[in-house]
């Protein structure tokens, strides 16, 4: 009878500790989890304003260039300003400090010291180069005007600039997989940890299960309940996996084949495989780029930085990358004549037209036309992608805008991707004040629209620059 007693004691003893075990394991993960991704998050963040400031240097090096032109012919510009913006960014971007944000505003940023050496070599270089080039601009501007020497100097400039140009995009390269580099070392660390987690938690609950059978209907109805609460998490979880899963499985499939296909007579196939990956890798960057872009949306954190721009500049980059991915598609762009310049995020309005355009390109057959258009609507800039297809059920096209929606088509039922595409547009066209709608005729046209309202007035150095290029 002792023993009858004493028995089940031990046990519940023995399922308690489990429980407490298990319940440890989960709370010690979870805190692990939370650190991790706020370090993410922060690196990310730090990370994100260098490669923006060092990708505006390129930019800031362009409009330089374009106003030294512009005073070599005795024409008004303030170069000065740009030269002294280019250098103070260019040390901050080194040593660490407060630079402007914008040339065109007072505002400031404080930006981190290089993280690596090899960034910092990098930035050391471009230095060396832009005082060298600067040395040369002033002789450049003393030049007589029209005189053959000042000719011989304005080419070696011009050279000077794309080598300048070419360095400031390599460290825009470089800054951009470092920190790539370091998220994937921190994911790796998350993702051990939490495999050390559940194997712990796994040969616990197996113990426990062994000790206590008669606790396994508890546990099922447990398992169930968290899953019916977590429904909507599970299918987003499952939707993202997917769709980041296919193209990483595609690329270790032709990394396989590269490694078998071995011997000269496979050069070519081996350039087809590299193609087919990078554009994997390319559709991974996307899909990670529009999650991100989509937090900042919800948190209200998508500011434009505006700077004058010519619409036929932002429109050029989106064609020119999607041409060679187009599959036959012709691409037909038709601008109105004599539209102003835009006092737009020049950047965003890219990402706007290049959503749009890879949208039109997903719901159209290989080999049809799609047509980008610009004109103005009273005070607004209209830019319209339309594209031939099966078209946008009426009942959808108020839902397209809409985060994770996706049109279902009777030859696709589900085209790849998260369904944020549109949703971004919409959240980058309002947050510069405009507006975005749909049009579609079932099997005919449908047409994808934007408007943004044109700045009251050009500043006269915004005129001479946007002239000037």
């Amino acid at each position: 009878m002792h023993v009858a007693v004493t028995a089940p004691v031990s046990k519940a003893s023995d399922v308690n500790w489990t429980v407490a075990g298990i319940l440890g394991l989960l709370i010690i993960t979870a805190l692990a989890i939370v650190f991790l991704t706020l370090t993410i998050t922060q690196s990310r963040e730090s990370d994100a304003l260098v490669i923006d400031m060092a990708g505006r240097q390129r930019m800031l090096l362009e409009r330089y260039m374009k106003e030294l032109l512009v005073a070599s012919q005795g024409a008004q510009a303030d170069h000065a300003r740009t030269r002294v913006v280019l250098q103070e960014r260019l040390t901050a971007l080194i040593h660490g400090g407060p630079t402007v944000a914008s040339i065109d505003r007072s505002d400031s940023i404080v930006l981190p010291q290089a993280k690596s050496e090899a960034v910092r070599n990098k930035f050391l270089e471009q230095q060396r180069l832009l005082e060298d080039f600067l040395l040369r601009s002033e002789e450049f501007l003393r030049s007589p005007v029209n005189d053959v020497e000042q000719a011989t100097v304005r080419d070696e400039l011009l050279a000077r600039n794309a080598k300048l140009t070419d360095k400031a995009n390599e460290a825009v390269l470089l800054l951009t997989q470092q920190s790539t580099a370091d998220v994937r070392r921190v994911i790796r660390w998350e993702a051990l940890a939490v495999l050390l987690v559940v194997l712990i938690a796994s040969v616990r609950t197996w113990r426990f299960l062994q000790a206590e059978k008669a606790l396994k209907v508890s546990q099922q109805e447990t398992v169930e309940a968290l899953q019916r609460s977590d429904a909507l998490k599970s299918a987003l979880v499952s939707s993202v996996s997917h769709d980041l899963r296919t193209p990483l499985t595609a690329i270790k499939t032709m990394l396989y084949g590269l490694q078998d296909q071995l011997g000269p007579e496979s050069d070519q196939a081996h350039k087809e495989f590299l193609r087919n990956i990078d554009q994997e890798v390319d559709y991974l960057d996307r899909l990670v780029g529009n999650l991100l872009d989509m937090s900042r949306i919800e948190a209200g954190a998508l500011l434009p930085n505006r700077e004058w721009y010519i619409l036929e500049e932002l429109v050029e980059g989106p064609i020119r990358r999607l041409e060679s991915m187009g599959d036959g598609r012709v691409f037909n762009v038709h601008l109105a004549q004599n539209l102003p310049p835009l006092f737009v995020d020049g950047v965003q309005i890219q990402q706007v037209i290049m959503n749009l355009l890879d949208n039109a390109m997903k719901f159209s057959p290989s080999g049809s036309l799609i047509r980008l258009t610009a004109s103005l609507v009273e005070d607004n800039l209209e830019v319209a992608v339309s594209n031939k297809g099966e078209g946008v059920p009426a009942d959808e096209l108020i839902l397209i805008f809409e985060r994770f929606h996706r049109v279902r088509t009777s030859t696709s039922p589900s085209f790849p991707g998260l369904g944020l595409g549109l949703a971004i547009c919409k959240g980058i066209v309002e947050a510069h004040g405009g507006s975005i709608r749909a049009y579609s005729v079932p099997g005919e046209d449908t047409t994808i629209s934007f408007q943004v309202p044109l700045a009251k007035t050009v500043p006269a150095h915004a005129q001479e620059s946007v002239h000037a290029s």
